[in-house]
């Protein structure tokens, strides 16, 4: 009998001690998107209580998976930026740009005019008629360079570090801002051939496997995203004078993991980005050692999820990203050491980027994150030539737009055969 009075006691006790500290429905509300289990109340922005059974998390599946394509793209397109990098310190090699005292390319193979003195680039040698240092120099005409011929393969190894941060702010009323960070790494291997069609004309060609890991934490919710995994690829440009294309075409196998504070986790899911990019460029000489080269482009990406999406609301999407821009640089010798800063500035848009709906809000539309937004974009860089086929450059990207901030850097080391 006492027993059984106690235990009402202690149950009243502790049913009014919730009471007291949860807030009140009023003074609580949801993130847009969110909703609370049936008997349960918002105390927080993502967290729901019951008295009597616990907190509950709110269901605001629908505040993250339209981001979910939006940053698998991310993560691949961040893939396609790190080969690009490798293949623009390689053109630059090939087409006499990456040294301060170069003034023609190097495709062809022909000794380097830098080091012919001030009429070496006319294909002129000097000869002094007497040894008396104040007379006139006679001038013949060098003998005729020798007609090119296919050179190669030569191969090349290069391996490179990436790391990248993004915050994106809500695209629609269902949508949560988040933040994301993301580190990968990348190994590859290439050949090269050079005067292929035409004595100024070279082709790159090579494969590429990755490994990426992605953070993502949202704003309003004690939720985070986690995609990792391996990537594997080709990659090709070819070179003639001072025109260059290029192309990736790569495949990443990523896990997906979503924690939430409170509640189980739900079953992981794989995905498959499956994509390719490429850019034209054309570059013009300033100078003998200042270039101008504009450059437009292009990186697709097809996500696709594997078993368990449809239990978290997920659909497959496109992301399309157009570019458009121009790259500056400057080339100079350090030493045995030739060094290039180049500055490349761009314009771009995802014009198609597909959202994923959600089951836990059948009425949340299938909306782009950020489909139709301009943005722009900085890529800095800085290439060093040692010599004896040693290569290494630093580089990286600073992005703006609206509803968007993030940046990335990388570093390559490159041995050429």
């Amino acid at each position: 009998m006492l027993r059984g009075i106690f235990r009402s006691f202690f149950a009243l006790g502790v049913l009014t001690l919730l009471v007291a500290i949860a807030p009140s429905p009023a003074s609580a509300q949801l993130a847009a998107g969110c909703t609370c289990p049936a008997g349960s109340v918002p105390i927080g922005p993502a967290i729901c209580s019951a008295i009597g059974v616990g907190r509950f998390p709110a269901t605001c599946r629908a505040n993250l998976n339209q981001s979910f394509n939006h940053i698998a793209a991310s993560d691949q397109q961040l893939s396609f930026f790190g080969v690009e990098q490798v293949l623009q310190g390689r053109r630059d090699q090939l087409q006499g740009t990456l040294g301060g005292q170069r003034t023609t390319s190097t495709i062809t193979g022909y000794s380097e005019s830098a080091f012919d003195g001030p009429f070496g680039a006319m294909g002129y040698a000097s000869q002094s008629q007497s040894s008396n240092p104040l007379a006139s120099p006679v001038y013949t005409k060098a003998a005729p360079l020798p007609s090119p011929t296919t050179s190669g393969p030569s191969f090349a190894a290069w391996t490179q570090g990436l790391g990248d941060w993004e915050h994106d702010d809500p695209t629609s009323p269902t949508d949560s801002a988040h933040s994301s960070s993301t580190y990968a790494s990348q190994i590859g291997v290439d050949a090269t051939w050079k005067a292929l069609a035409a004595g100024d004309d070279a082709l790159v060609a090579g494969v590429v496997g990755s490994w990426t890991g992605t953070h993502v934490t949202y704003a309003g919710t004690p939720t985070n995203t986690r995609l990792e995994g391996p990537g594997v690829g080709v990659y090709a440009t070819y070179v003639k004078g001072g025109f260059s294309v290029d192309t990736t075409v790569k495949f990443d196998f990523l896990r997906m993991t979503t924690e939430t504070v409170g509640a189980p986790p739900p079953l992981p899911v794989n995905l498959t980005n499956a994509g390719a990019s490429g850019n034209i460029q054309y570059k013009q000489q300033l100078a003998s050692n200042v270039f101008v080269e504009p450059t437009a482009g292009y990186s697709f990406t097809r996500t696709m999820y594997g078993a368990n999406a449809a239990l978290n609301g997920l659909s497959d999407g496109n992301t399309l990203r157009l570019q458009g821009g121009a790259r500056s640089g400057v080339s100079w010798v350090m030493g045995a050491v030739n060094a290039e800063f180049s500055l490349k500035g761009l314009v771009y848009s995802n014009v198609v980027a597909d959202g994923s709906p959600t089951t836990a809000d059948p009425m949340s539309p299938n909306a782009p994150t950020d489909q139709g937004k301009i943005r722009g974009e900085f890529d800095p860089a800085l290439n060093l030539d040692f010599g004896q086929g040693y290569s290494m450059a630093l580089s990286g990207s600073v992005r703006f737009g609206e509803g968007m901030t993030g940046g990335s850097a990388n570093v390559n080391f490159r041995k050429q055969w």
